[in-house]
């Protein structure tokens, strides 16, 4: 994999190697020897720092499964793509644009999405004119546009078409639009109104695909959650339950099964005191990416998760800007895709290698979050307790546990 330069300013530091040791050692349930922790801590700190590693895996070890290997030699394309992508003269110019906010010519977006380039560049206006940021700060837009030119240069394609690239501009269409975006009657259009969302802004081509990327579950969540607030009603798991059975009764047909698998998935869940968040996370873990894996596997064709796949990747590689939780729910992220990728045992040679490079990425970079606090010098305690707590975090990642069902299909 491509290393990032934090990683890298990491492995430069006379203790990395130390510190890696360290690493192996706790996943290996193994206590450090106290050469190993004089070597990264000094001979008066290293004996405290024993008993505390000694303590977390007395507690914890028995429940964190076998250490997850390295695929050495995992494919790299997502990024390799993203590189040549942003070395092009043509991209650079039309993401500067889309960056200040301003929106490119017809032509500026035909060597990229071809026939489709009317039709990105209105999604591209929407997103423009509403004013939708990423958390730092940059216009979303600027996700859309990398992913849609990484995807055309990867080559999903046939020579000459551009249907693919457009589909991984507008992946975020309906997610990020159906709420602010007014229709004909100026008004705003719902999950219930995504088909005529779909009709009015994409040829019939890239309607099932874009609907197959889209995370319904969140939609409806979101729906529902702001139906509640308008009602002065707390959105928690009896008030989201009773207003999923609502929708039920009154919304069109193809919505009902999305409202059936996310109604029976929380019943029975305990969603703590942030009901609606616990219930996005379950409903992305548990059926979203796993629905999205079944369908292109029972099509044949697995060009969508693909996207999906790069969609995370490009999401993941400025990680390092977010905070601490938003990055290891990033991660966990590129797991699950990871996790139900390779349960489909499939010969596409594009998506296994999309699974391999998001599976590599995501352990090397939650191993290097706990190596970064074991280099600390100063509260290292602190950052030693703390980062044995970030482990528990990062099981899925850093542990395999044979899976109670072995297929997705």
């Amino acid at each position: 994999m491509r290393y990032t330069s934090s990683i890298k300013q990491l492995q430069n530091d006379s203790r990395y190697e130390a510190a890696t040791r360290l690493l192996e050692n706790l996943l290996h349930a193994q206590e450090p020897d106290h050469a190993l922790l004089t070597q990264l801590y000094g001979v008066q700190q290293a004996p405290i720092l024993h008993r505390v590693f000694a303590r977390f895996l007395e507690e914890h070890a028995t429940d964190f499964g076998i250490p997850r290997p390295h695929q050495p030699h995992a494919s790299y394309e997502i990024s390799e793509a993203r590189s040549h992508v942003e070395e092009s003269a043509g991209f650079q110019d039309l993401q500067s644009l889309i960056l200040f906010g301003e929106l490119p010519t017809l032509e500026a977006f035909e060597p990229l999405y071809g026939k489709y380039a009317g039709e990105v560049r209105e999604v591209l206006r929407m997103f423009l004119d509403h004013k939708l940021v990423r958390k730092c700060g940059i216009t979303s837009a600027a996700h859309l546009n990398r992913v849609g030119a990484v995807v055309a240069k990867i080559g999903m394609d046939q020579p000459g078409e551009r249907m693919f690239a457009a589909i991984g501009f507008m992946h975020d269409a309906l997610e990020d639009l159906l709420d602010v975006v007014r229709d004909d009657h100026r008004n705003v259009y719902t999950v219930n109104d995504y088909q005529a969302f779909l009709t009015r802004f994409s040829s019939p081509e890239l309607h099932q695909h874009i609907k197959l990327i889209t995370n319904f579950y969140d939609l409806i969540l979101s729906e529902t959650r702001d139906t509640l607030r308008s009602e002065d009603r707390y959105p928690g798991k009896e008030n989201m339950l009773r207003a999923m059975e609502d929708m039920y009764t009154h919304d069109r047909l193809e919505i009902h099964p999305y409202l059936e698998k996310m109604h029976y998935a929380i019943e029975d869940a305990d969603l703590g005191d942030d009901a609606y968040g616990a219930a996005k996370w379950i409903c992305y873990s548990e059926l979203y990416i796993r629905e999205m894996a079944i369908y292109t596997h029972s099509r044949g064709d697995y060009r969508t998760f693909e996207i999906k796949g790069i969609d995370l990747s490009d999401n993941g590689h400025g990680r390092d800007a977010l905070a601490l939780g938003s990055r290891i729910k990033n991660l966990i992220k590129q797991q699950i895709y990871a996790t139900y990728g390779s349960q489909l045992n499939s010969t596409w040679h594009g998506v296994n290698n999309r699974v391999a490079e998001l599976q590599e990425d995501a352990l090397v970079h939650a191993k290097h979050i706990i190596i970064r606090d074991f280099l600390q010098q100063q509260s290292f305690l602190d950052f030693a307790v703390s980062t044995l707590l970030k482990m528990i975090s990062l099981k899925p990642i850093l542990f395999v546990k044979p899976p109670r069902n072995p297929s997705v299909r």
